[in-house]
C-alpha cells in the first residue's frame, strides 16, 4: 500500500509538472516548406487559385483515391471551396480560399470538424529560375494544454507531406507549356445554341488579309439578311477551323433571330456550339488576339480544362468608331 501510494503521488507530480510545462509551450504551431518551380508566378498561381487541380498535386489524394469531393463557390479566387469525406487516413473537412493576390498569395481556411480549424498559406516570390513557392500551415490550440505537446511534433508529422505535395506541384506545373499568363482570367459559362448564317473562308495569317476576307464575308451575309428581313442578334463572330503558318481557316458568322430562309450562294445556315465553355476578354487590336488566345489556352491547361470543338471569337466593339487599343473581343473556348 505504501508503494502504491508513493506511485500515485509520483504520477500526480508528473501530471502537475507536465501541465506546468505546457503553460510555457507555444500556443500555436507553424510548418512550412519551399520549392522552386521553373515557371512564371502567373502560371503557378493559376494552378493554385482554385481546386480543380488540387488532387493532381495533393500529397493526401493517394491515401484514399475513392474519397468524395465536393466543389462549391466560384471556380477560382476568394470563395472557392473544396469539401471531402474519406477514410480514416484523410478524414473529412473543407478548405476555402479566403485571400487571393494574383501571382503572390493564396490563403485558405481549413476546417477539420472536431479536429479544429487551421490556416494554409502559399506565398509566391520571384526566383532566379522561376518562382519560389512557400507552403505554410498554421494552427492554434485554443487553450487546450495537451494540444501544445502535439504542436511540438507538428513539423515532423506533416512536414514530409508538404515536401511531397510541393514536388508533385513542381512536376505538374513544369509539365505545362511555359507561358506568362498575367492578367488572363477565364470565366466558365453555359452556352446556349444560337442561330447563325455563315460563310466558310480562309485567309493568310496577317491582319490585312484577314480583314479583307472578313469584310467580304460579312458583306455577303449582311446583304442576305437585310434582303430577307432577318435581324442580327449579337456581335459578328468567327469560328476557327484551323490556324497555322499556312493560314487561317474559319467560318465568318452573324447571329440572327431566325435562319429559316434558304441561303444562297456560299452562305450557309447553322446553329452555334451549345454547352460548357470558358470565355476570355481580349482588349486591344485584332492583330494581338493570337497572343491572348495562346495565353488563354495556357490558362485552361493550368486549370485542368480540356478544350473541345472550335474556338469562337465574338467581335463586341464596332471597329468603325472604336480606337484599336479599346476594341473588345470575346474568346469562347468550348471545354469538356
Amino acid at each position: 500500500m505504501r508503494f502504491l501510494k508513493r506511485l500515485l503521488l509520483f504520477l500526480a507530480g508528473v501530471v502537475v509538472l507536465l501541465v506546468a510545462i505546457a503553460f510555457f509551450l507555444p500556443k500555436s504551431a507553424h510548418v512550412e516548406r519551399s520549392i522552386t518551380i521553373e515557371r512564371p508566378s502567373s502560371q503557378v498561381f493559376a494552378v493554385l487559385n482554385g481546386f480543380r487541380r488540387f488532387n493532381d498535386w495533393s500529397p493526401w489524394f493517394d491515401l484514399d483515391p475513392h474519397a468524395a469531393y465536393t466543389f462549391s463557390g466560384p471556380a477560382v479566387g476568394v470563395g472557392a471551396k473544396l469539401s471531402w469525406v474519406g477514410n480514416k487516413d484523410v478524414g473529412s473537412g473543407s478548405q476555402e480560399i479566403v485571400e487571393s493576390k494574383p501571382g503572390e498569395l493564396v490563403k485558405t481556411a481549413l476546417d477539420f470538424g472536431d479536429m479544429g480549424k487551421s490556416t494554409g498559406t502559399i506565398h509566391l516570390t520571384s526566383a532566379a529560375l522561376g518562382t519560389q513557392v512557400t507552403w505554410a500551415f498554421d494552427t492554434g490550440f485554443n487553450g487546450k494544454l495537451i494540444e501544445r505537446y502535439f504542436g511540438l511534433m507538428m513539423d515532423s508529422m506533416i512536414g514530409k507531406d508538404y515536401d511531397k505535395g510541393l514536388i508533385k506541384l513542381k512536376s505538374l506545373v513544369e509539365g505545362l507549356p511555359a507561358a506568362d499568363i498575367t492578367g488572363v482570367q477565364g470565366e466558365e459559362v453555359a452556352r446556349a445554341a444560337g442561330k447563325i448564317y455563315f460563310v466558310g473562308a480562309s485567309s493568310g495569317t496577317d491582319a490585312e488579309s484577314a480583314k479583307a476576307v472578313l469584310t467580304e464575308a460579312y458583306g455577303k451575309i449582311g446583304g442576305f439578311i437585310r434582303a430577307n428581313g432577318i435581324a442580327m442578334q449579337g456581335a459578328p463572330m468567327t469560328i476557327t477551323t484551323s490556324y497555322d503558318a499556312s493560314g487561317w481557316k474559319f467560318d465568318a458568322a452573324v447571329p440572327v433571330d431566325r435562319n429559316d430562309v434558304v441561303p444562297t450562294g456560299d452562305i450557309q445556315a447553322a446553329t452555334t456550339y451549345a454547352g460548357k465553355a470558358v470565355q476570355f476578354l481580349h482588349v486591344g487590336p485584332y492583330d494581338r488576339i493570337g497572343d491572348t488566345t495562346r495565353k488563354a489556352y495556357a490558362w485552361l491547361a493550368a486549370q485542368g480544362y480540356k478544350p473541345r470543338d472550335r474556338l469562337i471569337e465574338e467581335y463586341i466593339s464596332d471597329p468603325g468608331n472604336t480606337p484599336a487599343d479599346q476594341l473588345q473581343t470575346r474568346l469562347v473556348v468550348p471545354v469538356e
